[in-house]
């Protein structure tokens, strides 16, 4: 037969030379591309557990590694003209050569689950990085939500100090028109409504010229040493992480809505036999019926032959 005809436009990928250099830890994979081809912006590295992928039309690259290495600390340097994919290894220790061994089959299928972990890995990131801005945007409420309670609390404070120096003014006075011997009180720590709301922090607060420094925090989403421990992290704080309810009320439901399904096929089966019981109970009395029926036109044969003999 003919060979097959070319498809006109269709440009096969080239492959472009690449060289690489390890050290117990790392691998270094360098891939030259030409001047023309080595823009930056057209050039995607991708890279996963088992497998580096440089492409650069006309260029593509795919090297399925001999070793497993870490994607989250492999980094990948694009210049023009050349490419450095720098992969950090899993287990320490140096390779005889950069391809894996195994037959097509056996590369084919560590390479798709490779791709698999890393598709679970970008959706859980994805996930991570909504519940963080879910996160943060409760922080900043309930950061503000406090805020609003420190200015009613010294607010609060200094009418109570206000209203706890007029009473004192008031007893001293009574005191010295009655003549009784007036007495050192000591007064009792103010404690007020925002005051009991404290989570954590010094609730002794001591108040100077009328300024009342601002306590810990009201609510634990803010508390100060959770948030400046958090500040820089990249993962939601598992404490506040509302996704396990999530999951938790969607598997009741599932639950319960395969409780309801195995309610429905029981009463249904109840039904088939209480209706299989009924047709059944119906014919034993049609049967019955027909049987007293058939007794009595042979009764009234029987009187007929007797009357015919007579």
């Amino acid at each position: 037969s003919p060979p097959p005809k070319p498809v006109v436009g269709a440009i096969m990928p080239l492959a472009p030379k690449y060289a690489w250099t390890q050290d117990e830890t790392t691998c270094t994979i360098s891939v030259t591309l030409s001047s023309a081809a080595g823009v930056t912006r057209n050039t995607r590295v991708e890279c996963t557990d088992a497998m580096v992928k440089v492409t650069c039309p006309p260029y593509f690259l795919q090297l399925d590694l001999f070793g497993d290495v870490d994607e989250k600390t492999s980094r990948a340097t694009i210049q023009p003209g050349v490419v450095h994919v720098k992969c950090t290894k899993q287990q320490a220790g140096m390779w005889p050569q950069i391809l894996a061994k195994g037959t097509a089959a056996e590369i084919k299928e560590r390479r798709q689950a490779a791709l698999e972990r890393k598709k679970l890995r970008d959706q859980k990131a994805v996930e991570d990085a909504k519940e963080k801005k879910r996160q943060d945007d409760d922080y900043v409420f309930h950061k503000q939500w406090d805020l609003e309670k420190d200015e009613k609390r010294t607010i609060e404070r200094l009418a109570a100090i206000h209203k706890k120096q007029a009473e004192e003014d008031v007893y001293e006075w009574a005191d010295k028109a009655e003549g009784r011997e007036q007495k050192d009180k000591e007064g009792e720590g103010l404690e007020t409504y925002f005051d009991k709301q404290l989570v954590e922090g010094d609730k002794d607060v001591e108040v100077k010229d009328g300024v009342v420094p601002l306590p810990g925090t009201y609510h634990k989403k803010t508390a100060r040493t959770a948030a400046l421990e958090r500040a820089w992290m990249a993962e939601p704080t598992k404490d506040f992480d509302i996704r396990q309810e999530e999951k938790q009320g969607v598997l009741e439901e599932d639950d319960a809505k395969a409780q309801r399904e195995e309610d429905k096929k029981r009463e249904e089966e109840e039904f088939r036999e209480q209706r299989a019981r009924k047709e059944e109970e119906e014919a034993e009395a049609k049967e019955e019926r027909e049987r007293a029926e058939r007794l009595k036109e042979e009764e009234e044969r029987d009187k007929k032959e007797r009357a015919k003999i007579r």
